[in-house]
């Protein structure tokens, strides 16, 4: 058999399409700020056995035939296409045209570094005159070519650095100057919210001086908050509070932290870190560390010689001793552990006692069992390992709620179900109130999106909303015009009304995916059916998966470190 494989990568974040919204919260100002938006691709990079690269469409069509080095596709959902050829670069639209010819150059940028490219969606950069501008996606010239670089902020999508007569300031997508070009560097503070991205990010500006280099700090919207006069400058990342600014910053040799511009911490400090499920700001000098609220209040003098902070609790060492303190400062034990463990919910941590036996303590109760290893599953539940191995489930209050007679046990990501499994290879889920909702033998559970999950075998498909409730595939898939059945062991497709489109004679079917197919498997081989029933490729592809198939098309879609498509076959 001569296999032949066409592989179509892009970088899975690019499904993220950045589109613009006006934000309107307690924030200072209404300000325009990116928001990710998932779309569905509509073109791929198609990479050829013969190494050179072209461009299909979401049906399987190859647009631009595999015979360039590099294609890169800065906006997944438009037909702009930078292909590259011996180090020379065209741009083409899906008829295979090349357009933006009346410049000299026209690139992509890149949001991110090497090890994950990210391109900007909205704008490209093109050269006239032997200076840069910026363009849109659909050619529109939103900058005149003035500038000696236009590059993209790294970790800051949406902000271009832009550069003249020898200075840097900062351009938006509209071209509009967010940041005028007087400073010597401009770098995003890499302040990252899940639903905006690193829209709210600020920006830490430097300028020479004869005493050295200074900084300063900007926001996201170009107001100044700190002047230029500090020698470092960083932003706590893990809060996420988008009206506040915590900046830790370095005068003298000293550091101090500044919350929207006023100072909150003297500087008096050799480091400064923070807890973000605590919201405890540790400060350190000479080797000893101290506390502070995320207001400034001091919790905790300067003098301990080791510590750990979990949930509401701060764990101290000061020469022999062992202390436990809330954030409040009250002491509440001292019982020694060499470690304590955070968990989501702050009421409790997990502490590992001088013996190595994981405990669970709150300021209320505590659990000293001989439990070899502890998990924080959700609300007041943990997962436990006993003395023989063995895995259970145990309410902080009630005790024991799943006998510890699996092998593992898991919370799977994002949901209040518990996947367990025992030596035999069976899978058991329990719900949010750990009730057994199903068990299926060798089993794979895989989360559908932020709502859903499907546990499934080579015979058994069972689908389960994200408190465990058991939900038809007619509830995932609204959108879907066929839907799987079964019917004397095997499957077949119906639509909305109950219809038969597709008899039920594969041995087990994939539901369809955003592009319209469906992996179907007959005889230990997989085909393909478009979303009218319709045979793409009959069973035929033998293939090592361990989630189901994609496909797009007679591609089949697979996800490593990059979203591609296989063609497989003879």
């Amino acid at each position: 058999m001569n296999q032949k494989k066409i592989i179509i990568a892009v970088v899975v974040v690019l499904a993220l399409i950045i589109a613009f919204f006006v934000v309107q919260s307690n924030l200072t100002e209404e300000v325009f700020v990116q928001k990710t938006v998932k779309v569905p691709y509509e073109y791929f990079v198609l990479y050829a056995k013969n190494d050179k690269v072209g461009v299909v469409d979401k049906t399987g069509k190859i647009l631009i035939e595999p015979k360039y080095t590099d294609i890169y596709i800065p906006n997944q959902s438009k037909d702009v296409f930078i292909c590259v050829q011996d180090g020379e670069s065209t741009v083409l639209n899906k008829e295979g045209e090349k357009i933006y010819t009346e410049y000299e150059e026209v690139s992509y940028l890149e949001t991110s570094d090497a090890t994950e490219l990210v391109l900007e969606s909205e704008v490209l950069r093109y050269k006239k005159d032997g200076f840069f501008g910026v363009l849109s996606i659909d050619g529109e010239v939103l900058t005149e070519p003035i500038y000696e670089v236009v590059a993209s902020l790294k970790n800051k999508p949406g902000a271009l650095l832009v550069k003249k007569d020898g200075l840097y300031g900062v351009v938006d997508l509209s071209g509009k100057e967010i940041i005028p070009t007087k400073y010597d560097s401009i770098t995003g503070d890499e302040y990252c919210l899940q639903d905006y991205g690193y829209a709210l990010a600020g920006y830490i500006v430097s300028t020479k001086t004869d005493t050295g280099v200074m900084y300063g700090y900007i926001d996201y919207s170009g107001k100044s908050v700190l002047g230029l006069q500090y020698e470092t400058i960083s932003r706590v990342l893990e809060y996420d509070h988008p009206d506040d600014i915590y900046l830790v910053v370095r005068n003298r040799g000293k550091r101090g932290v500044f919350k929207n511009g006023k100072q909150i911490i003297d500087f008096n400090y050799q480091s400064i870190n923070y807890s973000d499920k605590s919201d405890v700001f540790i400060v350190e000098k000479s080797g000893k560390y101290g506390f502070f609220t995320n207001t400034g209040k001091k919790i905790l003098d300067t003098k301990y010689t080791k510590y750990g902070i979990a949930g509401q609790y701060i764990s101290v060492q000061e020469g022999e001793n062992n202390m436990l303190y809330d954030l409040n400062g009250n002491l509440i034990n001292k019982d020694t552990y060499l470690s304590m463990i955070e968990v989501e919910n702050s009421s409790y941590f997990i502490a590992v006692n001088e013996e190595g036996y994981y405990n669970i303590i709150s300021k209320d109760t505590q659990i000293n069992e001989k439990y070899t290893y502890i998990a924080y599953a959700f609300g007041d539940y943990f997962i436990f390992t006993n003395e023989e191995n063995n895995v259970g489930v145990l309410n902080v209050w009630t005790g024991t709620v799943i006998e510890p007679e699996y092998s593992s046990i898991v919370n799977v990501e994002g949901t209040e179900i518990l996947e367990a499994r025992n030596d035999a290879g069976e899978v058991t889920l329990f719900d949010s109130k750990l009730e057994k909702v199903c068990t299926i033998s060798n089993a794979v559970v895989e989360k559908i999106d932020e709502n859903y999950i499907r546990a499934y075998s080579d015979s058994q498909i069972e689908y389960f909303d994200k408190t465990g409730k058991s939900v038809k595939n007619t509830e995932v898939f609204k959108d879907n015009k066929l839907y799987a059945y079964s019917q004397d062991g095997k499957w077949g497709f119906r639509d909305k009304d109950g219809k038969v489109v597709v008899e039920a004679n594969y041995d087990i079917v994939a539901a369809f995916n955003e592009y319209g197919f469906a992996g179907v498997k007959k005889d230990g081989k997989w085909g393909v059916i478009d979303e009218t029933g319709k045979t793409v490729v009959e069973p035929s592809y033998e293939l090592e998966t361990y989630y189901f198939p994609n496909f797009i098309g007679k591609y089949q879609l697979e996800l490593v470190d990059t979203l591609h498509c296989v063609e497989v076959g003879d």
